[in-house]
């Protein structure tokens, strides 16, 4: 294909507004990721060879996993010389290499790598000046709304396939065939849509050749453990895998092979010397029950895997009430993008008291968002949406650099030195460049580490211990205070668990229960103190919301308490006001 037409180029750049002032505010990212990141640029221009201490962070610069033309537009950005006529002539070399037949693939190796550097850029670069960070994600934005509207129009000038509907896939195609056939019979066929949960990981640390090779081994183990001959398998996406089940009556057989499906992909998978699994969920849809083609088949079955996402046994059969969970978390999702690019999110304190000097030494963060359309949007939908949109390391680092700015207000309008707590999920873990912006931020703010309490659950160290274990020793090796949260009984291994560097435990009697009307939880909150204790770790009681809880915990010895009791979560003015040291 040749070369998009500049003037198509530039009314794109015009519609996005892609003007002066976001070229302008995309020079100064990429100089200061220049200045900043050298090794990052020269791996982009093709200069150097990442080593493999190399951060993560600059991973989608690796040659491998972005063109020449897309290098070529780093290497504009890293020396601040883009200007309207050369970006439209940038874009342009860029569309020319474009394959209409492999749009996602492209926006993977060149789209969302881009994007991905420019937004945690943009994030540690400027985390002291929301203003700068604001205007710099929305150039990153626009000028990457730009370049995935020409993999539209690359796409939208393809022509049709042969056979089958235009656009359809060789899987979709043998799908329809095959349902039509079913159908007409007046027999049945089920379909099982995987998330994998895995190889999109894999694709951004190891690259897109290991990517690869996973997802054979998870097809090629449902090819021999879970599926017979007769039955289908295709790859609707990156880390999708879609199963038919031919002659099935009812959905049982389907939910059997789900089950199956999950415990085969729950085995564990190698790359080099780390051990990773996969975090699948599978969607089921039955013919003629659900739908009565091949593309509504999926569609459906796709609705209900992310159902099944937010179930505990990790799958699901399509209902059409599913059908406005999927537009509802959408539209959060397209909020929270904006919400996040604004500023435009808040942060609630609650107090932590000390047992036993009865002084407020601490306050968790909370994430409070506030939509002039949805209302108070509850903070397990905003997570779910971050999760879904790829924000959860950007809502991440907003919530540290928040956290630790009114940490230092605190202290200066109010005498308050409290350190404060975020909670971080298992994707930030898995950063190895944390620990570098946990210092820049605390540099920023010109605060000791040991105000800053990270609060980990155990899932995320599990999800990949290798990397999450490494991470925590260096935060605690820096000063910061390490939170174990609410470790589930029965799950972890004690030795395992002694040989973390947390310096608290942090246990939610939402998991935990009334310890007032029962001895036997109020005995087990008192056996994990002391276990705690054993292991050199302060104990954080969360949970506390009244006068009788607060009562009958004191005499366990735990270290501190949090709770409505003690004190609700307040905005920043607020929280001063109400805690203000005399």
């Amino acid at each position: 294909m040749t070369a998009l037409e500049g003037a198509v180029i530039l009314h794109l750049l015009d519609q996005f507004g892609v003007d002066a002032e976001a070229i302008a505010a995309l020079d100064l990212l990429g100089a200061a990721l220049h200045e900043r990141a050298p090794e990052a640029v020269q791996a982009a221009r093709g200069e150097s060879t990442l080593s493999s201490a190399t951060s993560p962070f600059f991973l989608p610069l690796l040659p491998a996993a972005m063109s020449e033309p897309q290098r070529a537009l780093v290497q504009a950005l890293s020396l601040g010389a883009l200007g309207r006529e050369s970006l439209a002539r940038l874009l342009e070399e860029w569309a020319a290499t474009l394959n209409p037949e492999e749009p996602t693939e492209r926006a993977q190796r060149d789209c969302r790598p881009l994007q991905e550097l420019l937004r945690a850029g943009a994030l540690r670069i400027y985390a002291g000046d929301p203003a700068a960070c604001s205007n710099a994600l929305a150039a990153a934005e626009r000028l990457c709304a730009v370049q995935m509207m020409l993999i539209a129009q690359a796409a939208a000038r393809s022509a049709p396939r042969a056979s089958g509907a235009p656009g359809m896939s060789e899987f979709t195609e043998r799908l329809d065939a095959v349902a039509q056939a079913r159908r007409s019979a007046g027999e049945q066929l089920a379909l099982l849509f995987v998330d994998c949960g895995v190889v999109g990981r894999i694709d951004g640390v190891w690259g897109y050749d290991v990517g690869d090779g996973v997802r054979e081994r998870l097809r090629s183990r449902l090819k021999s453990e879970v599926l017979r001959a007769q039955d289908l398998i295709g790859d609707p996406g990156r880390d999708e895998l879609a199963c038919v089940l031919l002659n099935v009556r009812g959905e049982g057989v389907a939910l059997l092979a789900a089950e199956k499906i999950l415990r085969t992909l729950d085995q564990p998978l190698w790359v080099d010397a780390d051990e990773l699994y996969a975090r699948p969920a599978v969607g089921i849809a039955l013919l003629p029950e659900h739908a009565d083609g091949a593309v509504n088949l999926l569609q459906r079955a796709k609705t209900a895997c992310r159902a099944a996402r937010e179930r505990p046994g990790r799958f699901a059969v399509y209902a059409p009430d599913q059908e406005g969970l999927d537009a509802e978390l959408l539209l959060y999702e397209n909020r929270l993008r904006a919400a996040v690019a604004q500023d435009a999110l808040d942060i609630v304190f609650q107090p932590q008291l000390e047992q036993r000097t009865g002084l407020v030494v601490g306050a968790e963060s909370q994430l409070r968002w506030r939509d002039a359309g949805l209302g108070a949007v509850p903070v397990d939908k905003a997570i779910a949406a971050a999760e879904s949109a790829g924000l959860v390391n950007e809502l991440t680092l907003w919530m540290v650099n928040g956290a630790l700015r009114n940490c230092r207000q605190f202290r200066d309008a109010a005498g308050l030195d409290l350190r404060v707590g975020v909670t971080l999920s298992a994707k930030s873990l898995r950063q190895p460049d944390l620990p570098d912006f946990v210092a820049s931020a605390l540099k920023t703010w010109n605060l000791r580490p040991s105000r800053l309490a990270l609060e980990i659950t155990e899932t995320a160290v599990l999800a990949h211990s290798l990397e999450s274990v490494e991470t925590l020793r260096r935060l605690r090796a820096a000063g910061v205070r390490l939170t174990l949260d609410d470790p589930r009984a029965g799950y972890a291994s004690l030795a395992w668990l002694a040989a973390l560097p947390f310096h608290e435990w942090r246990i939610d009697l939402a998991y935990i229960g009334d310890v007032v009307e029962s001895p036997q939880r109020l005995a087990l909150v008192q056996a994990l103190t002391e276990l705690a204790h054993r292991l050199n770790m302060e104990v954080l009681v969360a949970g506390v919301d009244d006068a009788a809880t607060a009562a009958k915990l004191k005499p366990l010895g735990c270290d501190m308490l949090q709770g409505r009791q003690l004190g609700e979560a307040l905005e920043a003015p607020a929280f001063i006001k109400a805690h203000r040291a005399d």
